[in-house]
């Protein structure tokens, strides 16, 4: 009976030792805020290394524009609802009067490309180049953007169809291209002669650039607001603490 009490006292130590661990582990909820907080700050870190990069290849993008855009002309015509930029020596050989395809980039830098046909009628071409085709969309005869006079039938295309053309054509610049013209059926094949492929794939390269350069133009001022919302979540942790 003489060990009771010191056991008892013991025991109690033990207890409250217990409670006291106890109650400075972190809970779960804790747990997840912490690693939120930290994924936050590591956010941070990500999105400037990213601004860092996107400058500097920003840069070299408009640097490479400034060394293309001297091959080009700008065409500005009153009967034209807008301008247009062209390779260098082709301003005098557009509109095409005989069977061929061009491109140009519009006032508002779009890829168009040109198509003409002589003797016959289509509303779609068909690309093949090495192992790849590409098809375009269907342009409906409007005597706007699918034109025909007499001899010749000339069509305009666009967007993303029209922008894999030029791709492929630009990929392909030292090989044979094949236009094959579509109306239903086919109505007609070109193989595209040299110097219409050097001005597709110069003309596709600018625009290329000038959508990456756009696409970064972009992206900068996105990511630094995404670091703005990540500070102020992390200012707004702070206030919440210093209460």
């Amino acid at each position: 009976m003489k060990f009771r009490p010191i056991f008892i006292s013991i025991l109690t130590a033990a207890t409250f030792m217990t409670v006291s661990c106890n109650s400075h582990k972190k809970s779960d909820a804790e747990v997840e805020r912490e690693n939120w907080l930290y994924s936050l700050n590591d956010s941070i870190s990500k999105y400037q290394k990213r601004i860092e990069t996107a400058d500097n290849e920003l840069k070299t993008i408009h640097d490479e524009i400034g060394n293309m855009i001297v091959n080009f002309d700008h065409v500005s015509n009153p009967r034209l609802v807008e301008g247009y930029y062209i390779y260098k020596g082709w301003s005098a050989r557009y509109p095409l009067s005989k069977t061929g395809i061009v491109a140009r980039i519009t006032q508002d830098e779009g890829f168009e490309l040109i198509a003409a046909l002589s003797g016959g009628h289509f509303n779609q071409i068909s690309v093949n180049a090495g192992n790849e085709n590409v098809e375009s969309s269907v342009v409906a005869h409007d005597q706007a953007l699918n034109y025909r006079t007499s001899s010749l039938n000339t069509v305009c295309f666009y967007g993303s169809a029209a922008d894999s053309i030029g791709d492929l054509i630009s990929r392909n610049v030292s090989g044979t291209v094949t236009v094959t013209f579509f109306n239903g059926g086919k109505t007609g094949t070109l193989t595209v002669p040299e110097d219409q492929k050097e001005m597709i794939a110069a003309t596709w390269q600018l625009f290329s650039a000038q959508r990456n350069a756009h696409h970064l133009e972009g992206e900068i001022p996105m990511l630094s607001r995404r670091i703005d919302a990540c500070r102020r979540m992390l200012e707004a942790n702070d206030s919440t603490l210093s209460k």
